[in-house]
């Protein structure tokens, strides 16, 4: 096995390990950023840095889905606002 191949070999116990240690609340969100950005081992990193990616994704989605939610009602609003003058 090449170095190069063995810096990115990551082991099933391993990921065991770091899915699990993500399930834990604030400690998992903490490890995610922490494996996101430190350490030599690439292949680990990027998947880590794609589940952020994911987060930012699925956040962003939910902000909008929010918003067009409540635009009725800021519809409402604006509709008050106006025929107040």
């Amino acid at each position: 096995m090449s170095y190069e191949a063995e810096r990115n070999y990551v082991s099933v116990g391993s990921w065991m390990w770091m899915m699990f240690v993500c399930t834990i609340p604030v400690i998992g969100l903490i490890m995610i950023f922490v494996w996101a950005f430190s350490g030599k081992n690439e292949s680990r990193k990027n998947y880590y840095r794609a589940m952020l990616a994911w987060f930012v994704v699925l956040i962003t989605i939910a902000t909008v889905l929010t918003l067009l939610g409540q635009w009725p009602h800021v519809q409402y609003q604006l509709k008050q606002l106006i025929s107040f003058r």
